[in-house]
């Protein structure tokens, strides 16, 4: 799954660019966070209420980071919510309910 670069944002963190882009859903926004130099590489998808914070990007990429995204590597999306101040990583069976909708 690519990313598309028009439209996207960069951002750099400990010397590796990123490009991320928010699309508004019906029940919010949803972030995709991708590298910038690798095409097809997994794709991290943040959940995050309808009014985005800027601020919420660095966070939502150390989470991804921490808990198996591997953004270098080709495998499905791994799904993340914002839960305050705190995310969580998505069971498949909540992506294919939110999905569904």
């Amino acid at each position: 799954m690519n990313l598309p670069r028009k439209g996207c944002k960069v951002i750099t963190l400990d010397d590796i660019q990123y490009r991320w882009k928010a699309y508004s859903t019906t029940r919010g926004t949803e972030v995709r966070v991708a590298y910038n130099e690798i095409e097809g590489g997994q794709i991290l998808v943040a959940q995050v209420p309808k009014l985005f914070n800027l601020k919420w990007v660095t966070p939502i990429i150390d989470f991804g980071l921490d808990n198996g995204w591997e953004p270098g590597e080709d495998h499905a999306p791994i799904y993340i919510r914002k839960i305050r101040e705190h995310f969580r990583l998505l069971t498949p069976e909540e992506v294919e309910e939110a999905s569904s909708r």
